[in-house]
């Protein structure tokens, strides 16, 4: 194309800034455009959250009722319990060892028996507990399983601890039980370890005793080794009397302090709560992890993201609210308005060229919503530009000719709702009064050809038919063939949709544009989010319906 937009001040500096660009990294947080990268995954999350709150809620009242009670026992020091000689024979009992203990084949063996012969626990109950208790007994329980019995300690001031123990069953009855018949199982294996400490030493001291008594037979003793003797005699005579009445008490460290009693209410744990803990979790996960992604990966999500990058935006097309008829009218009204402003903008920049083509891009593929076609903005711009009296050709560039917006056959044999004109060695659609639609199909040069050595003579030959020429080109960062066709135009107008188009991506055509000297109008900026089912329907509305060929009565 011959003429270009002058070169300004203004342009060189923008090409500096993105010179700049590729030289350094900035990373700044818009907490608008964060809130509004989190706010379109928040649906998705809220679903998520409530899906797996919901979930653990039934699954919680899915688990079977568990009952616990409790029975504790008083540990006192061997000092105070057994006097002088049993807190000198009978070995302390540490904090820890009654845990180790209660968990141990010394305390489980002999309450699993004890288990198997109580009948105040009905069967089905006792053979579920001792099955339990036989698994504890086989193998440690993970880590997040409930035992079926426990114990936690209350160290108290002074020498004494108070323990607990927790039984946990399916009925009220068996719990009381089984804590009750796990503290006396462990009080008679306290009192086995102390009677054993005593008898071992009843036969120390009788050993000492019987030796004290051989010496003293002995002849030619001092008056000072025989009162010695004598004295040492009745200090063991002494302490094998304690010990006599210790072995007939059954002493131990472990006294009962009261029974347990049956519980009223199940410990089940609250279905409510873990539901709402967990929501709780996943929302805030979710969020966190849209946030992160939000700010490793901006997109653009407001007009002020668009602005720091060097170019003006000459239009910000509103959201689009299909849910409700008369939203979807004052949506439509404000679209118009929207274009019209686009309208008048563009004109004011091209002012000076006669008969311009304008290459109307976006950024990625992916963004446009899988569209192919002449897209939605390039047919409303179009429109609008007829309705002021102009005369508008669309050329549209496809990524492959089989998603033109019209059949091919259609150049071929008529249509029953569309007037075809010729254009040169092609035709041409007549969408409404003042648009024509160049199709991309296999006769249309444009579709495959964007390097012809004539295409640039065929673009400026065509141009002298129309007011303004609108090239539909595919996104500028998928295919070299839209920076070819940018350089035969006389302006680029960039397409950007809010959440969809990547900062990234953006500047990084930015970059290619101005390595290659594309003349950059402006971007506009698309706030709809509308999927892709939304957008054909919007063409539909937009576009005459496809074109249909009468051969031999058939309707195609």
């Amino acid at each position: 194309m011959s003429a270009h937009l002058p070169s300004s001040p203004q342009s060189g500096a923008f090409q500096q800034d993105l010179r700049g660009q590729g030289q350094e990294t900035e990373l700044e947080i818009n907490l608008v455009s964060l809130w509004l990268g989190m706010r379109r995954v928040l649906p998705l999350v809220v679903l998520v959250a409530v899906s797996l709150a919901l979930a653990a809620y039934l699954w919680t009242r899915a688990q079977p009722v568990v009952y616990e009670a409790s029975a504790t026992v008083i540990a006192s020091s061997a000092q105070s319990q057994i006097g002088v000689v049993g807190g000198t024979v009978v070995s302390p009992l540490p904090v820890a060892t009654v845990e180790k203990v209660l968990q141990s084949p010394l305390v489980l063996r002999p309450l699993i028996a004890a288990i198997q012969d109580n009948a105040a626990i009905a069967p089905a109950e006792r053979q579920e507990i001792v099955v339990n208790l036989e698994q504890e007994l086989s193998a440690a329980p993970a880590a997040s399983r409930q035992r079926t019995v426990s114990v936690s300690a209350d160290p108290v001031t002074g020498e004494n601890s108070v323990y607990t123990l927790h039984a946990r069953a399916s009925s009220a009855r068996a719990a009381q039980v089984l804590a009750d018949q796990a503290s006396a199982v462990l009080l008679a294996w306290d009192a086995q370890r102390t009677s054993r400490d005593v008898a071992l030493a009843q036969t120390n001291f009788t050993l000492q005793l019987a030796q004290v008594n051989r010496r003293l037979a002995l002849p030619g003793l001092s008056a000072l080794e025989r009162q010695t003797l004598v004295y040492r005699r009745a200090t063991m005579q002494d302490n094998l009397a304690q010990l006599a009445f210790l072995a007939s008490a059954q002493p131990g460290s472990l006294k009962p302090l009261s029974g347990a009693v049956a519980p009223v209410d199940p410990v089940v744990p609250s279905a409510l709560r873990n539901a709402i803990l967990l929501g709780a979790l996943i929302l805030l996960l979710g969020l966190g992890l849209a946030a992160l992604r939000t700010v490793m990966h901006p997109y653009v999500q407001t007009e002020d993201d668009l602005l720091g990058l060097g170019l003006p935006v000459l239009a910000v097309l509103p959201r689009r609210r299909a849910w409700r008829a008369s939203h979807q009218r004052d949506g439509e009204a404000q679209v118009q308005e929207a274009i019209g402003f686009l309208q008048v903008r563009l004109l004011g920049a091209l002012r000076g060229n006669a008969h311009p083509v304008v290459l109307v891009a976006g950024v990625t593929e992916r963004e446009a919503g899988g569209g192919g076609e002449v897209s939605r903005l390039t047919t409303e711009l179009a429109t609008s530009l007829a309705q002021a009296g102009k005369r508008v050709l669309i050329v549209e560039v496809a990524r492959r000719p089989e998603r033109s917006a019209l059949p091919p056959h259609a150049l071929v044999g008529g249509s029953e709702r569309l007037i075809w004109h010729p254009l040169g060695h092609v035709q041409v659609a007549q969408l409404r009064e003042g648009v024509h639609l160049l199709p991309a199909v296999h006769t249309a040069p444009v579709s495959g050809a964007a390097d012809r050595p004539d295409l640039d003579q065929t673009l400026r030959s065509w141009s002298q038919a129309y007011d303004l020429v609108l090239l539909d080109s595919p996104p500028l960062l998928d295919q070299a063939r839209g920076l070819s066709l940018g350089q035969l135009s006389d302006g680029v107008l960039i397409e950007a949709r809010a959440g969809r188009t990547s900062l990234r991506d953006l500047r990084s055509v930015l970059r290619s544009a101005s390595a290659v000297g594309l003349p950059l109008v402006g971007f506009i900026f698309d706030q709809a989010s509308l999927s892709s089912r939304q957008t054909r329907q919007r063409h539909s509305q937009l576009l005459p319906a496809p074109a249909t060929e009468i051969r031999t009565g058939e309707v195609r």
